[in-house]
């Protein structure tokens, strides 16, 4: 197998893939935990209150961020995609550049793979920050809990969209896998 060779493309997206595989599994696992948690905040008449609501805006500061990274995990395989569509247009265009765009291929390949890794772990560290603080959702008032909710259902989407993606790429993952033979056949791939 030759640097530039049609396997080396098929093994480093199966290396791609399954990498982001097992971080949105467990990306997604976390995040709807902490979703589920979050929208069930609820209201307790103002006597019954027995913590202020000073810690909401910590819950929704690291939900924020928490959707966010999931978010950008989301769209992480569009933008592998995109990436290696254009560093193929580069070789089709100039076979001159097919060594240098090969390289760039490979280091895009694991600085897409590392992404998906720590994506996940500040991911993981969010969820972790969230738990302790949200332990108190459920003794707010006013509309705190309102807030908290709609933080909850807004991940809890975000993490359904990371989940669809991650179900698209194992799909994918499989036809590939499943096709090795014909794939490696083939002398050049986009």
């Amino acid at each position: 197998m030759s640097f530039g060779s049609s396997e080396t493309y098929i093994y480093a997206y199966i290396a791609f893939a399954s990498v982001y595989l097992v971080a949105s599994a467990v990306f997604v696992v976390s995040a709807l935990r902490v979703s589920t948690g979050l929208s069930r905040a609820r209201q307790v008449p103002t006597s019954e209150r027995r913590q202020a609501n000073g810690p909401v805006a910590a819950v929704l500061g690291h939900s924020q961020r928490l959707t966010d990274y999931t978010q950008v995990s989301t769209l992480l395989p569009l933008v592998y995609i995109v990436g290696s569509m254009f560093l193929g247009s580069v070789i089709v265009r100039d076979t001159a550049a097919a060594s240098t765009a090969n390289v760039a291929w490979i280091l895009f390949t694991v600085v897409c793979a590392v992404a998906s890794v720590f994506l996940t772990v500040l991911g993981v560290r969010e969820s972790g920050a969230i738990g302790p603080v949200a332990e108190v959702t459920d003794q707010l008032a006013g509309r705190a809990p309102e807030a908290i909710q709609r933080a909850g259902v807004r991940l809890g989407v975000s993490a359904a969209l990371l989940l669809l993606v991650a179900v698209f790429t194992a799909l994918n993952l499989w036809s590939v896998v499943s096709s090795l033979d014909v794939l490696r056949a083939v002398d050049f791939l986009l």
